[in-house]
Protein backbone atom coordinates (compact mmCIF):
# COMPACT_ATOMS: atom_id res chain seq x y z
CA UNK A 1 0.00 0.00 0.00
CA UNK A 2 1.29 3.30 -1.20
CA UNK A 3 0.51 6.99 -1.45
CA UNK A 4 0.41 7.28 -5.29
CA UNK A 5 -0.39 11.54 -5.25
CA UNK A 6 1.32 13.97 -3.12
CA UNK A 7 0.83 17.41 -2.36
CA UNK A 8 3.28 19.58 -1.06
CA UNK A 9 3.33 23.31 0.14
CA UNK A 10 6.00 25.66 -0.82
CA UNK A 11 7.13 29.00 0.99
CA UNK A 12 10.03 31.01 1.76
CA UNK A 13 10.20 29.52 5.48
CA UNK A 14 13.62 27.99 6.71
CA UNK A 15 11.68 24.48 6.64
CA UNK A 16 10.41 24.49 2.83
CA UNK A 17 13.96 23.36 1.44
CA UNK A 18 13.94 20.24 3.85
CA UNK A 19 9.56 20.14 3.27
CA UNK A 20 10.58 19.63 -0.34
CA UNK A 21 13.05 17.16 0.11
CA UNK A 22 11.09 15.13 2.15
CA UNK A 23 7.84 15.42 -0.11
CA UNK A 24 10.38 14.62 -3.22
CA UNK A 25 11.71 11.66 -1.17
CA UNK A 26 8.13 10.30 -0.20
CA UNK A 27 7.44 10.45 -4.05
CA UNK A 28 10.34 8.33 -4.93
CA UNK A 29 9.65 5.91 -2.43
CA UNK A 30 6.27 5.31 -2.84
CA UNK A 31 6.19 5.75 -6.70
CA UNK A 32 3.59 9.04 -6.49
CA UNK A 33 2.73 12.01 -8.58
CA UNK A 34 3.58 15.21 -6.67
CA UNK A 35 2.62 18.29 -6.98
CA UNK A 36 4.05 21.28 -5.64
CA UNK A 37 2.02 24.67 -4.52
CA UNK A 38 2.84 28.54 -3.83
CA UNK A 39 0.53 31.43 -2.64
CA UNK A 40 0.53 34.37 -4.72
CA UNK A 41 -0.89 36.42 -1.49
CA UNK A 42 1.37 35.18 1.04
CA UNK A 43 3.92 38.44 2.15
CA UNK A 44 8.04 37.34 1.46
CA UNK A 45 9.60 37.36 5.17
CA UNK A 46 12.35 39.51 3.94
CA UNK A 47 10.20 42.38 2.48
CA UNK A 48 9.64 44.80 5.30
CA UNK A 49 7.50 47.55 2.88
CA UNK A 50 3.74 47.94 3.89
CA UNK A 51 3.19 49.18 -0.23
CA UNK A 52 0.20 47.34 -1.11
CA UNK A 53 1.36 47.10 -4.64
CA UNK A 54 4.90 46.39 -3.90
CA UNK A 55 4.00 43.79 -1.43
CA UNK A 56 1.90 42.09 -4.40
CA UNK A 57 4.65 42.51 -6.80
CA UNK A 58 7.08 40.82 -4.55
CA UNK A 59 4.51 38.18 -3.64
CA UNK A 60 3.67 36.88 -6.86
CA UNK A 61 7.51 36.86 -7.92
CA UNK A 62 8.04 34.78 -5.32
CA UNK A 63 5.51 32.09 -5.95
CA UNK A 64 7.14 31.99 -9.60
CA UNK A 65 10.66 31.27 -7.82
CA UNK A 66 9.12 28.52 -5.41
CA UNK A 67 7.45 26.70 -8.00
CA UNK A 68 10.53 27.10 -10.45
CA UNK A 69 12.83 25.87 -7.77
CA UNK A 70 10.31 22.96 -7.12
CA UNK A 71 9.92 22.02 -10.79
CA UNK A 72 13.96 21.76 -11.05
CA UNK A 73 14.11 19.33 -7.96
CA UNK A 74 11.47 17.38 -8.79
CA UNK A 75 12.88 17.10 -12.43
CA UNK A 76 15.84 16.11 -11.34
CA UNK A 77 14.81 13.33 -9.28
CA UNK A 78 12.96 12.14 -12.60
CA UNK A 79 9.65 12.52 -10.82
CA UNK A 80 6.10 12.52 -12.63
CA UNK A 81 5.25 16.13 -11.20
CA UNK A 82 2.92 19.48 -11.77
CA UNK A 83 3.18 22.38 -9.89
CA UNK A 84 0.30 25.47 -9.10
CA UNK A 85 0.15 28.93 -8.19
CA UNK A 86 -2.83 29.93 -5.52
CA UNK A 87 -4.59 32.63 -5.82
CA UNK A 88 -6.77 34.13 -3.14
CA UNK A 89 -6.00 35.88 0.05
CA UNK A 90 -6.34 34.29 3.41
CA UNK A 91 -9.57 32.19 4.36
CA UNK A 92 -9.98 31.83 0.27
CA UNK A 93 -6.13 30.49 -0.78
CA UNK A 94 -7.38 27.68 2.33
CA UNK A 95 -10.35 26.73 0.85
CA UNK A 96 -8.49 26.58 -2.80
CA UNK A 97 -5.59 24.49 -1.21
CA UNK A 98 -7.99 22.28 0.33
CA UNK A 99 -9.87 21.46 -3.14
CA UNK A 100 -6.44 20.71 -4.92
CA UNK A 101 -5.60 18.62 -1.80
CA UNK A 102 -9.02 16.40 -2.22
CA UNK A 103 -7.46 14.37 -4.94
CA UNK A 104 -4.52 13.83 -3.31
CA UNK A 105 -3.27 10.80 -0.75
CA UNK A 106 -1.59 12.77 1.63
CA UNK A 107 -1.44 16.72 1.48
CA UNK A 108 2.57 18.00 3.35
CA UNK A 109 2.45 21.27 5.40
CA UNK A 110 4.82 23.58 6.95
CA UNK A 111 4.06 23.71 10.81
CA UNK A 112 3.66 27.45 11.00
CA UNK A 113 6.84 28.95 13.13
CA UNK A 114 5.74 31.65 15.84
CA UNK A 115 8.54 33.66 15.03
CA UNK A 116 7.34 34.38 11.20
CA UNK A 117 5.15 37.49 10.65
CA UNK A 118 2.95 35.45 8.26
CA UNK A 119 2.20 32.89 11.99
CA UNK A 120 -1.44 34.10 12.30
CA UNK A 121 -2.02 33.22 8.17
CA UNK A 122 -0.45 30.18 8.23
CA UNK A 123 -1.59 28.89 11.59
CA UNK A 124 -5.40 29.35 10.46
CA UNK A 125 -4.56 28.19 6.82
CA UNK A 126 -3.10 24.82 8.21
CA UNK A 127 -6.01 24.82 10.58
CA UNK A 128 -9.06 25.32 7.64
CA UNK A 129 -6.66 22.82 5.06
CA UNK A 130 -6.70 20.19 7.62
CA UNK A 131 -10.62 20.69 8.10
CA UNK A 132 -11.74 20.97 5.00
CA UNK A 133 -9.56 18.51 2.48
CA UNK A 134 -10.84 15.71 4.32
CA UNK A 135 -7.18 14.19 3.23
CA UNK A 136 -4.67 13.58 6.11
CA UNK A 137 -2.00 16.27 6.47
CA UNK A 138 1.66 16.02 7.40
CA UNK A 139 3.08 18.66 9.01
CA UNK A 140 6.84 19.27 8.62
CA UNK A 141 8.65 21.13 11.40
CA UNK A 142 9.62 24.35 11.18
CA UNK A 143 13.12 23.46 12.04
CA UNK A 144 13.37 20.93 9.46
CA UNK A 145 13.13 17.50 9.35
CA UNK A 146 16.06 15.16 8.84
CA UNK A 147 14.92 11.29 9.18
CA UNK A 148 12.99 10.41 5.71
CA UNK A 149 11.92 7.57 5.74
CA UNK A 150 10.46 7.09 9.45
CA UNK A 151 11.51 4.67 11.02
CA UNK A 152 9.46 4.58 14.40
CA UNK A 153 6.03 5.96 14.63
CA UNK A 154 3.69 6.92 17.66
CA UNK A 155 -0.13 6.55 17.17
CA UNK A 156 -2.24 9.26 19.97
CA UNK A 157 -4.64 6.77 20.26
CA UNK A 158 -7.94 7.51 22.00
CA UNK A 159 -10.49 5.26 19.77
CA UNK A 160 -12.32 8.79 18.26
CA UNK A 161 -12.81 9.29 14.51
CA UNK A 162 -10.29 11.59 14.06
CA UNK A 163 -7.45 8.90 15.22
CA UNK A 164 -9.40 6.22 13.61
CA UNK A 165 -9.01 8.24 10.38
CA UNK A 166 -5.52 9.37 11.20
CA UNK A 167 -4.20 6.25 11.46
CA UNK A 168 -5.70 4.00 8.91
CA UNK A 169 -4.53 6.67 6.46
CA UNK A 170 -0.76 6.94 7.46
CA UNK A 171 -0.85 2.80 6.64
CA UNK A 172 1.78 3.40 3.60
CA UNK A 173 3.71 5.22 6.27
CA UNK A 174 3.68 2.51 9.35
CA UNK A 175 4.60 -0.25 6.91
CA UNK A 176 7.71 1.28 6.36
CA UNK A 177 8.57 1.70 10.18
CA UNK A 178 10.27 -0.89 11.86
CA UNK A 179 8.60 0.24 15.27
CA UNK A 180 4.90 1.38 16.35
CA UNK A 181 3.72 2.34 19.51
CA UNK A 182 0.14 3.09 19.97
CA UNK A 183 -0.04 5.74 23.25
CA UNK A 184 -3.30 5.37 25.47
CA UNK A 185 -3.32 8.72 27.80
CA UNK A 186 -5.99 7.50 30.35
CA UNK A 187 -6.89 11.11 31.13
CA UNK A 188 -9.66 11.07 34.13
CA UNK A 189 -11.93 12.07 31.48
CA UNK A 190 -11.21 8.90 29.82
CA UNK A 191 -11.55 6.91 32.80
CA UNK A 192 -14.81 8.16 33.87
CA UNK A 193 -16.62 7.43 30.59
CA UNK A 194 -15.49 3.56 30.72
CA UNK A 195 -14.83 3.52 27.30
CA UNK A 196 -13.19 0.84 25.51
CA UNK A 197 -11.13 2.91 23.08
CA UNK A 198 -10.09 -0.43 21.65
CA UNK A 199 -6.27 -0.15 21.70
CA UNK A 200 -5.62 -4.05 21.24
CA UNK A 201 -7.87 -4.56 17.84
CA UNK A 202 -6.55 -1.59 16.53
CA UNK A 203 -2.80 -3.29 17.28
CA UNK A 204 -4.31 -6.51 16.12
CA UNK A 205 -5.61 -4.89 12.66
CA UNK A 206 -2.70 -3.22 12.20
CA UNK A 207 -0.64 -6.55 11.88
CA UNK A 208 -3.07 -7.84 9.80
CA UNK A 209 -1.47 -4.80 8.02
CA UNK A 210 2.19 -6.23 8.27
CA UNK A 211 2.85 -3.64 10.99
CA UNK A 212 3.85 -4.70 14.25
CA UNK A 213 3.30 -2.45 17.22
CA UNK A 214 2.75 -1.95 20.79
CA UNK A 215 0.17 -0.95 23.39
CA UNK A 216 1.14 1.79 26.47
CA UNK A 217 -0.98 2.73 28.37
CA UNK A 218 -0.25 5.99 30.44
CA UNK A 219 -1.73 8.01 33.46
CA UNK A 220 -1.23 11.56 32.81
CA UNK A 221 -1.23 12.74 36.39
CA UNK A 222 -0.93 16.31 37.02
CA UNK A 223 0.35 16.90 33.27
CA UNK A 224 -1.43 17.59 30.41
CA UNK A 225 -2.10 15.42 27.75
CA UNK A 226 -0.18 16.91 25.30
CA UNK A 227 3.11 17.01 27.78
CA UNK A 228 2.58 13.23 28.33
CA UNK A 229 2.58 12.95 24.25
CA UNK A 230 6.18 14.66 23.71
CA UNK A 231 7.51 12.89 26.57
CA UNK A 232 6.69 10.03 24.89
CA UNK A 233 8.23 11.36 21.40
CA UNK A 234 11.25 11.90 23.54
CA UNK A 235 11.44 8.55 25.44
CA UNK A 236 11.47 6.16 22.31
CA UNK A 237 13.08 8.99 19.89
CA UNK A 238 9.85 9.05 17.67
CA UNK A 239 10.35 10.07 14.14
CA UNK A 240 6.77 10.88 13.35
CA UNK A 241 3.76 11.12 15.70
CA UNK A 242 -0.04 10.07 14.08
CA UNK A 243 -2.96 11.57 15.78
CA UNK A 244 -6.42 12.86 15.33
CA UNK A 245 -7.04 16.35 14.39
CA UNK A 246 -10.03 17.80 16.40
CA UNK A 247 -11.77 20.22 15.69
CA UNK A 248 -15.42 22.34 15.10
CA UNK A 249 -15.26 23.93 11.51
CA UNK A 250 -18.74 25.94 12.81
CA UNK A 251 -16.53 27.46 15.68
CA UNK A 252 -13.79 29.54 13.70
CA UNK A 253 -12.68 30.95 17.24
CA UNK A 254 -11.78 27.62 18.55
CA UNK A 255 -11.39 26.30 15.24
CA UNK A 256 -9.01 23.11 16.87
CA UNK A 257 -8.91 21.59 20.13
CA UNK A 258 -6.34 22.16 22.89
CA UNK A 259 -4.25 18.96 22.38
CA UNK A 260 -4.42 19.70 18.41
CA UNK A 261 -3.09 23.18 18.40
CA UNK A 262 -0.80 22.72 21.50
CA UNK A 263 1.40 19.74 19.63
CA UNK A 264 1.27 21.87 16.13
CA UNK A 265 2.76 24.38 17.98
CA UNK A 266 5.45 22.90 19.81
CA UNK A 267 6.28 19.77 17.95
CA UNK A 268 9.80 19.09 16.50
CA UNK A 269 9.21 15.88 14.65
CA UNK A 270 6.85 15.43 11.94
CA UNK A 271 3.05 15.31 12.75
CA UNK A 272 0.61 13.53 10.66
CA UNK A 273 -3.04 14.25 11.48
CA UNK A 274 -6.62 13.98 9.97
CA UNK A 275 -9.97 15.11 11.02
Amino acid sequence: MSYKSILVFLDDGKSNSDRMDAAIAMAKSHGAHLTGASLQTLKPENLNSDDEKLTALEAKRMAESLVKDFREKASRAELDFDSIIIMGKSHESANQMAHHGRNTDLIILAQPNPDSRNYARMLAFAEEVMLYSGRPILFIPYIGVNKIPFKRALISWDGTPAATRATYDSIPILKRTTDATILVVQSKKQLQSKTDVQAESLSLNLERHGIHSNVELVSPGTSSVASVILNEVTHHDIDVLIMGGYGTPTLTQKILGGVTRSLLSTMLIPVLMAH
